[in-house]
């Protein structure tokens, strides 16, 4: 595997040769489970160029849809509110990776980002789909005309390989003029 781009990035998945990270002594390659969204660049991390903005209420919408009752959820959060319905799914948080962990036929996910880059920034996605997945990317240009203005993109997943069983890595890359964003894709297929 290749450097994903040789622009700044706040997090990266290589070593410091630039080698793939491993996991342990005989040289098992790692992966997101490993890595999440990958090991804090401290030289890049002040021009992010790119972030996923989430607030609480996101947070708890999330403890919501992996099945938290309403009285765990005041306990935790502190305040007498409850879930709201229809209960939103886990892959709604709005998070710098996606995970699909029950793929059956398709699925689409939709993320917001927020420039906090050059106020006139444009970023082109690339893809890496996971192994047995088609994988595309709407729209394929965020185009920025201000610092803290944001945009959605909609992530759509098609199972290609229904015998595949098993997780299945990849990624989009959102790549601007002085930032690339890495958005690390987890999908199991049903």
């Amino acid at each position: 595997m290749q450097p994903i781009s040789p622009l700044p990035n706040p997090a990266t998945i290589f070593d410091r040769k630039g080698n793939n990270v491993i996991t342990d002594p005989e040289g098992t390659p790692a992966n997101p489970f490993d890595f999440g969204s990958g090991f804090i660049e401290p030289t890049h991390i002040l021009n992010p160029g790119l972030i996923f903005d989430s607030s609480p209420l996101d947070y708890k919408s999330f403890l919501c849809s992996i099945g938290y009752d309403n009285k765990s959820l005041q306990i935790i959060t502190g305040d007498s509110t409850g879930c709201i319905k229809p209960e939103p799914r886990a892959s709604d948080l709005n998070y710098a990776s996606i995970t699909v962990p029950n793929l059956k036929g398709s699925y689409q996910v939709t993320r917001t980002v927020t420039n906090v880059g050059d106020p006139w920034s444009v970023y082109q996605v690339s893809v890496d789909a996971p192994k047995g997945v088609n994988v595309t990317v709407s729209p394929k240009v965020l185009a920025f005309q201000s610092y803290g203005s944001s945009k959605n993109f909609t992530v759509y997943f098609q199972a290609a390989d229904p015998y595949l069983q098993d997780y299945v890595f990849g990624s989009i890359l959102w790549r601007g003029k002085k930032n690339a964003v890495r958005v690390p894709l987890v999908v199991k297929i049903q």
